[in-house]
């Protein structure tokens, strides 16, 4: 691919990455509908993916990664933990193509996030643009019509959890690489999520084996692909191509589940993943003016 424009590359890569997390939540399902425990699935999606960037770190810097944000690092491990265990429980519980919706809404978090603790200034436009999202969240699970479900809570809650693990990231950003910050996430959640996975142990065959190391390498290729994606290419004109995971999450969930996704869905995640590509481009718009004031 070497031949390719940076933009043509970009694009590549953001549908590989949007492909890859759609194969990786219909095994999640799948695992869990055999009688696989989430916290099983956790632990073996950890150590698969953990391997795999190990393996992608060592061969970059051929040394075990020095780090000296200690604190932050375990914060967001923390978080990362519960958006994890959070969202592979969830995802079991509700169909395929409502919890993919519900993940668009990470930004809003993530953008809410920023502002507290992070001291971003968030003006109106962005404001009004989260609260759309939040509409369009409430589109999918039409409360009132449809009873609120656990499982839709949990990938709520989960979705809250990962834009806490962005908004640490983006704090460790400037002091460390994005390499060395996943690869101690994935260590740390690892080793946390073995005791859970030993609590609720049922030996997987050799095909369910197969499919949980599936899972680990296409989630970390899958997020490879995703960050590579960004350095080659602006936001605003590659994050489009996010909104391909639903119909990737749509052909699957009907071949293998037999789901078919209503209007709402498809509405309400239009309307989150709108919400949420107008924050992006309003903060990239910022950063360039940001970076052409600067002496």
């Amino acid at each position: 691919m070497t031949g390719l424009s940076p933009l043509l590359l970009a694009v590549i890569l953001m549908t590989l990455s949007a492909a890859t997390t759609a194969v990786g939540n219909t095994l999640i399902r799948t695992l869990g509908d055999i009688g696989i425990h989430p916290f099983e699935i956790a632990f073996f999606r950890c150590a698969f993916g953990f391997a795999t960037v190990a393996l992608v770190v060592l061969w970059q810097e051929r040394a075990w990664p020095r780090t000296g944000a200690v604190t932050p690092l375990t914060f967001s491990g923390v978080c990362h933990l519960t958006a994890m265990v959070a969202f592979f429980t969830g995802v079991t519980m509700i169909p395929l193509n409502e919890s993919a919706a519900l993940t668009f809404a990470s930004p809003l978090f993530g953008t809410i996030g920023a502002a507290l603790f992070l001291g971003e200034t968030v003006r109106a436009r962005r404001w009004a643009a989260i609260v759309i999202g939040f509409v369009g969240v409430l589109i999918v699970l039409r409360p009132g019509t449809v009873p609120f479900s656990l499982g839709a809570g949990l990938v709520l809650f989960s979705t809250m959890s990962f834009a806490g693990v962005t908004v640490l990231v983006k704090k460790m950003s400037g002091t460390e690489r994005t390499t060395t910050v996943v690869f101690y996430q994935s260590l740390f959640v690892m080793v946390a999520t073995l005791p859970l996975a030993i609590w609720v142990w049922t030996t997987p065959s050799f095909m369910n084996f197969v499919a949980l190391a599936a899972l680990g390498i296409l989630s970390t290729l899958g997020w490879l692909c995703f960050t590579r994606a960004f350095a080659l290419a602006d936001a605003s004109a590659i994050l489009p191509l996010e909104f391909t995971r639903l119909p990737f999450v749509a052909i699957l969930a009907f071949l293998l589940l037999g789901e078919v996704p209503d209007k709402w869905v498809w509405l309400g995640a239009a309307v989150i993943f709108g919400s949420s590509m107008y924050i992006a481009h309003r903060e990239a718009a910022i950063a360039r003016r940001a970076a052409r004031e600067k002496p």
